[in-house]
């Protein structure tokens, strides 16, 4: 599983994925502010469940544990560990991190997303900046 999501989502693991520093795009991502998505994790939830009828992820933690949760188990957010969220064919990632950054990745799920958030593309993360 590690291995395929290395694959498809160029995730750094043991633990990480970082498209926020890499110098290549991929396909299918956006970088939300962690704030503005907060706002919407039960909507998030519902479509996983509803639209993409998923009643499980797979939750990768930073230090290593690695879960089968119910969809409504998930916290989906940064808590001093940094998650990632998929499902079992890997159709889309969520990426929880301690820059205030939630990554998303998967076209129907960002589609599925911004039809909910008409604001979001106010809403990406920007990166802090040393003055």
């Amino acid at each position: 599983m590690l291995l395929r999501l290395n694959e498809k989502w160029s995730c750094s693991l043991p633990f990480g994925w970082i498209p926020i520093t890499s110098d290549q795009d991929i396909l299918n991502v956006k970088i939300f502010d962690s704030n503005y998505f907060d706002y919407y994790t039960d909507e998030v939830k519902e479509i996983i469940k509803n639209k993409f009828q998923i009643n499980n992820l797979f939750e990768i933690r930073e230090d290593g544990q690695f879960t089968k949760l119910y969809v409504d188990d998930c916290d989906f957010s940064y808590d001093g560990l940094e998650y990632i969220y998929t499902d079992e064919n890997l159709g889309f990632v969520l990426y929880f991190s301690h820059e205030s950054s939630t990554t998303i990745g998967g076209k129907e799920l960002l589609e599925e997303l911004e039809a909910i958030w008409p604001e979001a593309n106010n809403h990406f993360w920007v990166p802090f900046q040393n003055n």
